[in-house]
C-alpha cells in the first residue's frame, strides 16, 4: 500500500494561449499511476468541500480518499511559456491549511509526501512519518518552492536539507536538483544529494529520468510527448517507481519501465490510467 500525503489543487494550466481547468497536484498524479500499477492506494489531502466533485474521479478510481475539511482548496496557476517543459511559472490563487501532527497519525506502509508549496507540510512533522512509515519518500518541490505575499512561486534551497537523510526515497527534477546541489550536470548533482544521506534519488528532466541507487547512476530516456502531458510528469514517474521498486528486480529495467510509463502520461493531459505500454 501506498499513501500519498500533500495537497490536491485546481490548476489553471496556460499552454499556447489556452487555459483549462483541471484536477492536479503531485497526490492526484501520483495516486492514479499507483493504482494502475496495482497497489492499494491511499491519498491524504486536504481541501474545501465546494471542490470536492474536481477531485471526485480519485474514488471512482479505487483511490482511497482522506480528506480533511479547509477553508479554501489550493489553487495554482501553471503558465507554460515556451516548448522547454522545466520552463514552468507558477502562482498560487488560493491554499489550503498546513497538515498538523494530529492528521497524520494513522499512515503506515510506503508513504510519499509530495506538498505543493513550502510551509503545506512543517518539517517537524517529517520525523512523526518517519517512524511510522517502512519506506519514506519525498518530493523536493514541497521543501523548495515557496510562496511570496503575492502568490508568486519561486524556489530557493532548502534550509533543513540535513533531514534528506530521513528520506529512503527522494525526488527531483533538474531544477530542484540545480538548487540543491548548485549543479547542472545531473550525474553530478545526483551525487551530491546523496551525500546528505538519502539512499535512492530519482531526477526526471526533459530528457528522461535519472536514477541513483545502490551507488550507480541509471538513466533511460523519455520517448515523445506533448505540452499538455506536462504537468504531473515527476508525479507520475515517483509513483511508478514506489509501485514497481520491488516488483522488478532488474533495476535497467526497472528504470525503462518508468520512463516508458512517464512517457504515455506526457502524449496526454491528466494523470496515467493504466494505458497499455
Amino acid at each position: 500500500m501506498i499513501t500519498f500525503i500533500g495537497h490536491v489543487s485546481k490548476d489553471l494550466n496556460v499552454s499556447k494561449g489556452r487555459t483549462e481547468i483541471l484536477a492536479g497536484g503531485g497526490v492526484y498524479y501520483g495516486s492514479f499511476a499507483a493504482k494502475s500499477l496495482g497497489e492499494d492506494v491511499t491519498v491524504l489531502t486536504k481541501l474545501n468541500l465546494k471542490d470536492y466533485q474536481l477531485f471526485k474521479d480519485m474514488e471512482d478510481f479505487g483511490i482511497k480518499l482522506i480528506w480533511i475539511e479547509s477553508p479554501l482548496t489550493t489553487s495554482i496557476e501553471n503558465i507554460y511559456p515556451s516548448d522547454n517543459p522545466d520552463d514552468r511559472i507558477s502562482r498560487i490563487v488560493s491554499r489550503a491549511d498546513p497538515f498538523t501532527e494530529n492528521e497524520i497519525q494513522n499512515v503506515s506502509g510506503v508513504v510519499h509526501i509530495s506538498p505543493l508549496w513550502h510551509g503545506e507540510f512543517p518539517e517537524e512533522l517529517i520525523e512523526t512519518v518517519r517512524k511510522k512509515a517502512k519506506i519514506l519518500s519525498g518530493d523536493a518541490q514541497g521543501f523548495l518552492r515557496n510562496v511570496d505575499d503575492d502568490g508568486n512561486m519561486y524556489y530557493k534551497d532548502w534550509e533543513h536539507k540535513n533531514l534528506l537523510e530521513v528520506f529512503d526515497v527522494f525526488k527531483v527534477d533538474s531544477k530542484e536538483a540545480k538548487i540543491l546541489t548548485g549543479e547542472d550536470d545531473p550525474e553530478l548533482s545526483l551525487r551530491k544529494i546523496v551525500e546528505f544521506g538519502v539512499k535512492e534519488v530519482l531526477l526526471t528532466t526533459k530528457e528522461g529520468i535519472y536514477l541513483y541507487k545502490f551507488e550507480k547512476i541509471y538513466f533511460h530516456p523519455f520517448g515523445e510527448w506533448t505540452m499538455e502531458g506536462r504537468t504531473g510528469r515527476g508525479d507520475t514517474a515517483i509513483a511508478a517507481y514506489l509501485a514497481l521498486r520491488d516488483k522488478i528486480e532488474n533495476i535497467e529495467k526497472l528504470v525503462k519501465r518508468v520512463a516508458e510509463i512517464t512517457t504515455l502520461k506526457m502524449k496526454r493531459r491528466g494523470p496515467y490510467r493504466g494505458w497499455m505500454i
